[in-house]
């Protein structure tokens, strides 16, 4: 069973975000990561998520326990429901791909757990700071 680590870095002057991914399953870990563009940190956190779903669809993952750190988006999986309209179109988005796979858990993480996600997306933000 694969486990998702995700994360998400934003600044405000100018505002941007980058989205990051870490997949582990039975000994191999793969990395991606996304720049977002203009977004607060709290919509990056929910488009990491479905960047996250994207990438475990293209790489044949059929079970997943995805990891985050932002409490909004593991309560809303908790309840199936948001009722932000920003974030209602990510969740509606990730749910439309539930089907394929055995097993979907959203489980709230410790910010510390999620160390190299973090790293990554505040790497990707950086790189798209600096041009």
């Amino acid at each position: 069973m694969a486990r998702a680590y995700i994360d998400a870095a934003a600044s405000k002057n100018p505002d941007m975000a980058a989205g990051a991914v870490v997949f582990k399953d039975e000994g191999t870990t793969l990395e991606f990561t996304l720049f977002l563009g203009e977004m607060d940190n709290h919509e990056a956190e929910w488009a990491a998520l479905a960047f996250a779903v994207e990438k475990a669809l293209e790489h044949s993952l059929n079970s997943l326990i995805v990891h985050t750190d932002s409490k909004v988006i593991a309560d809303s999986f908790d309840r199936n429901h948001v009722k932000n309209q920003v974030f209602k179109k990510y969740f509606e988005q990730i749910s439309q791909h539930l089907d394929a796979f055995d097993l979907f858990i959203v489980s709230w993480t410790p910010r510390g757990s999620n160390r190299r996600a973090d790293e990554l997306a505040k790497e990707t933000l950086y790189r798209h700071r600096k041009g």
